[in-house]
Order: structure tokens, then C-alpha cells, then sequence
């Protein structure tokens, strides 16, 4: 952006000749604003030197970064080069126009001995060229760039903040940059200003706050839900039901009950993040009863913390239910419950010695002392269950081949967008901790 011209800024009043110098005048560029950059034309062709500041000040720069490179000298060209190398490599620009016969700029970039017309870089190649080109071209005091991150890998967004440090102090400029990058967050140099800002407010200052955000996912979010799961796509499945609540979660996954988040890793969990998220730790029910569940909840009551169970034997059986079978299969509801009457028939066996095994690791977990109810017992009420005590996994799996014509599968439960509101407690739980 050149002195005086970006938009909605001007200098007014009178200001001592040291001082005005720095932001009035031919040649002098107080700002610089890089946005991001998608791509560049084929074609490319001369422009004034006027025409192609004022273009850049206004943000088409990737309309005229041959023009913008070819107004460097061949120092600053090496100079681009010197930069890159750490980051990308070796990287050798060319640059060339001639006034007498050419119409178009030529430009093209050498890597590993290969040249390429430049407009054939990836767009991680162009970020940064573009970049290095403007802090050469402008010279300015402040360099305002927008998530250079994007079309990066992370390795190279790791050592992108370091890189520009150094090249801040030795052009004398100061840098601002957005993202939404725990690479660039984390790569940056001790003394580094981070700021996390959301809704046009600051939120924090606090650096291992916003690294910390960034590393869970949590960035811009207020809710991190722990699964139990590894393998967390239903999960996610079931929070979009409620758009307005998935904007605010975040989803991260598990290793197992076994090795569930406990309540002081919770606690500690949202300590670290400075008290600025609630956790909502996921558990199956399996075969616990109704007063073990309650009992394990009590055990997690904390402010900002919820232990949450499924409303059924785990998620997978959310989506064996005859309704949601129905409206996946496009068959009437009849036909749905004798599929799944079938295979509790067929595989009574294997169901209740999965149960027997579930419910003797309850009760090492939660009566080692004696005390726990009979297997009969539990047995007996687990029949007023939709799925009478059979897991979900179990039987998501049999459905699996049970329906016809591979309309059951991961890939169609997954696919289907609209279908009766499952997992009415997890809604509940969500929007208790956001309210």
C-alpha cells in the first residue's frame, strides 16, 4: 500500500519533517498489505510502474506479479532466491522483457535443475515469492500479510515465522500476520506477539493459550468433546444434526474407555486453555445400568466439565434404529424391525456372551468390593432397550449384510443428510454446557 493511498487511510495536520518523511512521499511505502494468492494468469503483460503499485496497493497483486518481480533489480532477485532456499530449496528466478520486441513479461523458476513457467508453481511457491517480492519492492514499515500459511506444508509454515523475523530485522520492518495455523503459531520466535482474536475482540494475549487452542482444534470454538472412540465420525455425524451447536464443537478423538479422560485431566485440560472452553468427555453405555451411569456422571460433576453417555448401548446403535432404517432403505418401518428381530434371533449367542464379558468388566471396574446386580437382572431390563442388550457395533455390523442391496454401510449412513433427530441427550448436554 503506498503512503497515503490505502483506503481510509490520509495524513492530517502538520507533522515535524523527521517524522512526515516516514509516511509522505514519492517513494515511500509506510504499509504493505499481502493478501492471499490462488494462482496467476497465463499471460502477463506489461505495465507501468504506477500501474502496477497501485494495483498491488489495492490487492490484485496476483494479477501482476510478473510485473512486480520485473520491476526488481537482479540482486533483489537474488535476494528472493537466498530466501526461499531455506524454506522450499534451491529456487533460481528469471525475469525477462523486452521493450522492442516483446508484448508479454517472460518469467520462469528453476528447481532441481527443471525450469517452469512460473505460472506453473504450486501456489505455496507463488505465496512466498509474492511475499519476499513486496518486502523488496516496497520497502515498507509495516508488512501486513494474510494467512500465508494457506498452500503450505506444515514443516515449511513451521519455519516461515522464523524466516520472516529475520528478514524483519534485517529490512528494518515490522510484520502482522493472521492465521489460523498452530504451525506458524508454534514456529514463531520467543517475543513473538500472539493475539487471538474472535468476533472482533481480543480473547487472549496469553501465547500458550492460543498454541494450545490451535493444537486441540479448539480455535474459535467453545466446547472440546472428548470421544471415547478413536474412530469418531458418527460422532461428528450426530453433532450435525444442530448446526448452530457444531459451529461451537470441536471433536477430538479417544483410545477407549480404559484410557477415557478422567475428571482432573479435564480439569486440567481446560486450565491450560485459561477456563475458556468446557469439556464434554463421551462415553458408551455398553451394559451399564441405569444407576452405574448415574454414579460415573456424579463422579465427573465440575464446572465446565460433563461426562456424556449414549443414550443406547454405544453410537452405532443411533443409527439401527427402524426409523433411521426406514428413511435410509426407503422401506416401511415393518420391514426394518423384522431385519433386526432376525439377527437378535440368529445371533442370540453371540449377544448375550458380548454382554456377559461387558458386564464382568463393569463390575472390576465399578464393584470390586461385591455389591453389583446379578447378569439376570440386568439381562431382564436391558429387554425394554431397542436392542435388548445387544451392542450397536454388533449389530451395525450384521445390518451390514442383512439389508438388501448394500443400502446399509458406513458410506450410505454416512451420506444421508436428513433423518429423525437422534441422540436427543447429547443436544441436551451441548447446549447445558453453552448456555
Amino acid at each position: 500500500m503506498r503512503s497515503a493511498r490505502n483506503a481510509g487511510i490520509s495524513v492530517q495536520g502538520e507533522l515535524p519533517e523527521s517524522v512526515r518523511t516516514q509516511f509522505r512521499g514519492p517513494e515511500t511505502f509506510f504499509s504493505g498489505f499481502i493478501p492471499g494468492i490462488s494462482g496467476i494468469p497465463n499471460v502477463e503483460q506489461k505495465n507501468s510502474k504506477r500501474v502496477v503499485l497501485k494495483a498491488c496497493s489495492f490487492g490484485d497483486s496476483n494479477v501482476y506479479l510478473r510485473n512486480a518481480l520485473d520491476l526488481l533489480s537482479p540482486g533483489d532477485l537474488a535476494q528472493i532466491e537466498t530466501w526461499l532456499d531455506p524454506l522450499l530449496g534451491s529456487v533460481k528466478l528469471r525475469v525477462k522483457f523486452d521493450e522492442a520486441t516483446d508484448f508479454d513479461i517472460h518469467a520462469e523458476a528453476e528447481i532441481d535443475g527443471r525450469s517452469m513457467p512460473l505460472e506453473l508453481l504450486g501456489t505455496g511457491y507463488l505465496q512466498l515469492i509474492q511475499i519476499f517480492c513486496y518486502i523488496l519492492l516496497f520497502k515498507p514499515k509495516i508488512l501486513l500479510v494474510d494467512e500465508p500459511d494457506i498452500h503450505l506444508h506444515p514443516s515449511v509454515q513451521e519455519k516461515l515465522a522464523q524466516s520472516l523475523l529475520q528478514i524483519a530485522g534485517a529490512q528494518g520492518i515490522k510484520i502482522i500476520m493472521t492465521t489460523h495455523s498452530p504451525f506458524i503459531v508454534r514456529g514463531g520466535p520467543a517475543g513473538t506477539n500472539v493475539v487471538w482474536l474472535a468476533d472482533g475482540e481480543k480473547k487472549t494475549d496469553d501465547r500458550t493459550i492460543v498454541e494450545l487452542a490451535l493444537g486441540w482444534g479448539a480455535f474459535g470454538k467453545k466446547v472440546i468433546v472428548v470421544s471415547e472412540d478413536a474412530k469418531n465420525d458418527l460422532l461428528k455425524k450426530l453433532i450435525r444434526q444442530w448446526p448452530e451447536l457444531e459451529r461451537a464443537v470441536t471433536v477430538l478423538p479417544g483410545r477407549g474407555y480404559k484410557h477415557l479422560l478422567t475428571k482432573t485431566e479435564a480439569q486440567e485440560l481446560r486450565s491450560s486453555l485459561g477456563h475458556k472452553f468446557k469439556v464434554l468427555v463421551h462415553r458408551d453405555r455398553d451394559s451399564l445400568t441405569d444407576d452405574e451411569v448415574a454414579k460415573l456422571k456424579d463422579s465427573y460433576a465440575s464446572d465446565g466439565i460433563r461426562l456424556w453417555f449414549t443414550d443406547q448401548s454405544d453410537l452405532e446403535a443411533e443409527f439401527c434404529d427402524p426409523g433411521f432404517l426406514s428413511v435410509l432403505t426407503g422401506q416401511p418401518i415393518h420391514t426394518c424391525e423384522n431385519w433386526l428381530t432376525e439377527i437378535s434371533n440368529q445371533h442370540q449367542r453371540e449377544i448375550e456372551d458380548q454382554f456377559a464379558s461387558q458386564r464382568a468388566a463393569h463390575n472390576e471396574e465399578l464393584h470390586k468390593a461385591g455389591g453389583s446386580p446379578t447378569n439376570d437382572e440386568v439381562w431382564t431390563a436391558f429387554q425394554a432397550r431397542p436392542l435388548k442388550g445387544a451392542k450397536g457395533k454388533f449389530i451395525f455390523k450384521q445390518l451390514k449384510n442383512k439389508v438388501p442391496g448394500g443400502a446399509f454401510s458406513e458410506a450410505t449412513v454416512e451420506s444421508l443428510a436428513t433423518y429423525p433427530e437422534r441422540a436427543a441427550s447429547l443436544k441436551a448436554n451441548l447446549e447445558d454446557l453453552l448456555a
